[in-house]
């Protein structure tokens, strides 16, 4: 079905019947929903070779690995990736370095949407603070046809963003959580993950110790065990359908350690992205069945509706004044805290995240 876009790794490791690569399963087959597909061969087949020896436990889940891309350019990949889209199926990307597939990753999913929150976690913020030009977010931002994008961005570090993307990020109400801000408290940056689509993770976000072939020489980082926390929350997601991971690209040559150890990190990431994958709840946007409505009316000009899932204690506000009738469903509840419902409800404040997530309305 993929064969006119993909070939097969040459990475077949003799596992243990408790490893993940002893748990692929064959394609076609209509229970699959992870399907890995590597971009650069020889960084792909690497984290191949870190990832599959690693322990299973992700219960049922149904995962195929469909090989490598035959050609590396946006154009090529967004009919391999919207089809995977409209079968369900959430792509794994194991990229290397350039802009070409991260664009592809969100303009396929784009293609079959109106609206679209991409993630990106990342030590800059790849963006152009005007028009469109070489940057791997331009493509979402800058585009002026639809699908429209918002966009949240984490792990940047402020000597190495441009000051004038600040402008930008107040003026089309984006979200920004630095490296500070993200270290500080990963788990407060669970609403904003679960609220994207797509998610693009560059290894350079990761501390350089701990993955020493990334680009250049920035210190500075998430620790992979943060790291490895956030891609556990967008596997959560029941609305995240993309994820890749980039940063890394091999040469024709046997990896060095520092490499190897580097493919370790990335096969990591995906493994905790699988791991809270295997544990989505099946609620919002899968379903609104069974949620509990709360209405809070004090010292608010207008009431504001929270819901909770009690499959997994989650909660989101009702964005006022849209409904299911006007615009996506996945669009009418944003993603927040039970620390938001209570700061609402005791205090008659909206936390910034939710103010600033209304005005995109």
């Amino acid at each position: 079905m993929f064969t006119s876009w993909l070939r097969s790794s040459s990475v077949s490791p003799v596992l243990s019947t408790s490893c993940l690569g002893s748990h692929l399963s064959r394609w076609p087959n209509p229970a699959i929903r992870v399907a890995f597909i590597g971009v650069h061969a020889a960084t792909a087949d690497e984290v191949r070779r870190h990832l599959f020896p690693l322990q299973w436990d992700h219960g049922q889940l149904s995962c195929v690995d469909l090989g490598n891309l035959r050609k590396t350019t946006t154009e090529f990949a967004i009919p391999l990736l919207r089809e995977l889209h409209e079968a369900g199926i959430v792509p794994v990307l194991l990229g290397g370095v350039g802009t070409a597939i991260p664009q592809a990753q969100y303009l396929a999913f784009g293609s079959l949407h109106r609206r679209i929150n991409l993630l990106q976690v990342d030590q800059q913020l790849a963006l152009s603070p005007t028009t469109s030009g070489l940057q791997v977010l331009d493509a979402a931002v800058h585009r002026t046809d639809a699908p429209a994008y918002h966009l949240s961005h984490i792990g940047s570090q402020r000597q190495m963003v441009d000051p004038a993307l600040d402008a930008l990020i107040q003026r089309r109400y984006f979200e920004r959580y630095t490296l500070g801000e993200a270290r500080a408290q990963p788990g407060d940056l669970e609403p904003c993950i679960r609220d994207a689509d797509v998610a693009l993770i560059d290894i350079a976000s990761v501390l350089h110790a701990e993955a020493p072939a990334q680009r250049g020489y920035h210190p500075s980082g998430l620790s992979l065990q943060e790291a490895g926390q956030l891609c556990y929350y967008a596997g959560n997601s029941d609305r995240l359908a993309s994820f890749g991971v980039y940063g890394l690209e091999l040469g024709t040559e046997q990896a060095t350690t520092a490499e190897r150890l580097t493919a370790a990190a990335y096969a990591q990431l995906v493994w905790y992205f699988l791991h809270g994958l295997s544990r989505r709840a099946g609620d919002f946007p899968a379903t609104t069945e069974g949620m509990t409505e709360y209405v809070v009316d004090a010292k608010l000009p207008q009431r504001m509706t929270f819901w909770r899932s009690p499959r997994s204690n989650r909660w989101w506000i009702q964005v006022p004044g849209v409904t299911e009738l006007s615009g996506e469903m996945r669009n009418y509840l944003v993603a927040c805290s039970y620390q938001d419902y209570l700061q609402t409800g005791q205090e008659g404040k909206l936390p910034e995240r939710i103010v600033r997530a209304f005005s995109r309305y």
